[in-house]
């Protein structure tokens, strides 16, 4: 008996990490085009590169660990059942309850591990793709001005450059020409030979600029304007409005939120999205159990088709479990429903206008200090 029982479970394990890793592979190639562009615009290395690669995996996990049981289940059962294998052991005197046994081994481990990214590991992948792409909004703009184009989303600025020289931790500009438009009657404008361009913090850019002259108009006599040239002066650059770098659905700073947090916010005011974050952080590694419990009967019955019935069952079940699962919480985002979840919270208060907005998740501060208390 412990000799069938490794057998069925090394074949259902086969099975479940091909699918993980196969599944995996097709949710990460959506947000590839976007992790390519963060590397050109920003100047990535391959070691920011392969760092936002492995942020995302919890994300990832969190959905493809149950689809994983289920493809490992259904498929490994399937192909005992199309060699007739099942057919002599249940002639032997195994029942269907034998077969649940061996396969909420795989589903309970699965559970564990789900339980694990979600509740630990990705609420801090994700405090991480928050601080990165905090990191990267700023420094696309130091590293990645494109020569001879006219950039108007700095604050109250348009920047012109004839010439970009990336360097080690700082860029090097020719022929700048800026104008502060704080004042649009009065613009002063400002040009330079040359600049060298680092991040003085997050939000702000630092320009040394060589060589130059500022060019000022007079408010009384709006016919004259004054002109002073200098040899180096430093200017200021604010890049708060540089906040287009994103890496995926997973940048809001709900996703990001620790457990032990989240479960002092479900007792707040406006907590309906935290009780859906926390419903979703046990009722994923969950699926697990449900999903199992579905695949077992379907994976013993012998079918023509073998293998491949098996996979079309996985997939139909996968995207009717996920199509509930998501109109659940847009039900809850909304507020017109009473969704219970496997530890007894509810989700019944409504979302204010500010937070009905689309997406998986209302859109929240940008990072952990700007969390409510």
């Amino acid at each position: 008996m412990r000799i069938l029982t490794r057998y069925i479970l090394g074949e259902i394990l086969s099975h479940a990490l091909i699918g993980c890793a196969l599944f995996t592979f097709i949710l990460f190639m959506p947000r590839l085009p976007q992790i390519l562009e963060m590397m050109v615009r920003s100047g990535s290395t391959f070691t920011n590169v392969l760092e936002v690669f492995l942020f995302l995996l919890p994300n990832l996990f969190w959905v493809t660990i149950p689809m994983s049981v289920l493809v490992g289940i259904l498929l490994g059962l399937s192909r005992l059942a199309a060699d007739s294998e099942i057919v002599a052991m249940r002639a032997s005197g195994l029942g269907i309850g034998y077969f649940v046994r061996v396969a909420s081994i795989v589903a309970v481990g699965g559970a564990l591990l789900g339980i694990v990214n979600s509740l630990w590991i990705a609420p801090r992948a994700n405090q991480a793709i928050l601080d990165l792409q905090q990191s990267l909004a700023a420094s696309q703009a130091s590293y990645q001005i494109q020569p001879r184009v006219f950039y108007e989303d700095f604050h109250n600025a348009v920047l012109y450059v004839q010439d970009v020289r990336s360097g080690a931790g700082a860029a090097n500009w020719k022929q700048i020409f800026m104008a502060d438009v704080t004042d649009p009657a009065s613009p002063r404008i400002t040009t330079a030979e040359s600049a060298t361009v680092v991040n003085e913090s997050p939000q702000e850019l630092l320009m040394r600029l060589r060589n130059g002259e500022q060019i000022e108009g007079v408010p009384s006599h709006p016919d004259q304007y004054s002109v002073s040239t200098f040899a180096t002066t430093d200017l200021p650059l604010s890049v708060s409005a540089q906040n287009d770098v994103r890496l995926g659905r997973m940048d809001t700073a709900v996703y990001a939120i620790p457990t032990s947090a989240l479960l002092e916010r479900i007792h707040q005011p406006d907590n309906t999205r935290f009780l859906i974050e926390l419903n979703n952080r046990f009722s994923y590694p969950a699926a697990c159990i449900v999903l199992m419990l579905v695949g077992v009967p379907l994976g013993v019955v012998s079918r023509r088709g073998g293998k491949s019935s098996g996979f079309v069952f996985t997939l139909l079940l996968v995207i009717l479990y996920y199509i509930l699962s998501y109109t659940g919480v847009a039900l809850a985002r909304q507020g017109s429903s009473r969704l219970a979840s496997p530890c007894g919270w509810r989700t019944s208060s409504s979302l204010p206008p500010e937070h009905s907005s689309s997406g998986r998740w209302p859109a929240v501060a940008a990072s952990s200090a700007d969390w409510p208390t």
